[in-house]
């Protein structure tokens, strides 16, 4: 993938200990609750980097997915897709996935 980044588990521990620090104050000022709230899609995006291919990629956020389903008792199955689906056709289905998740979530409440 085109963001790959060997130094990916650098990049993330220092912003999981820069949430922490703001994580654990009660005081904080408006940017440092700006930052706050913008770190948690930093880390998310720097965790992304570690992917060298979208194979790779698919198949960890597809196990993620199934394990998801399964422990909400959803019967989903996935789309078979190709080694060479791009990210955008694999974030499309788990963002299918989520949405399911969250429906019957609603439901059940």
């Amino acid at each position: 993938m085109p963001g790959y980044d060997p130094d990916w588990r650098d990049k993330v521990n220092d912003l999981a200990m820069r949430y922490r620090v703001l994580g654990g104050r009660k005081d904080l000022t408006a940017d440092e609750a700006e930052e706050l709230s913008a770190l948690r899609g930093r880390i998310d995006d720097a965790l992304n980097t570690r992917f060298r291919t979208t194979l790779e990629y698919r198949d960890f956020y597809f196990a993620r997915a199934r394990a998801l389903l399964e422990a909400e008792g959803i019967e989903m199955p996935l789309p078979n897709l190709p080694a060479d689906a791009t990210q955008e056709q694999i974030d499309d289905v788990l963002s299918g996935v989520w949405a399911a998740v969250e429906v019957t979530n609603s439901e059940t409440f």
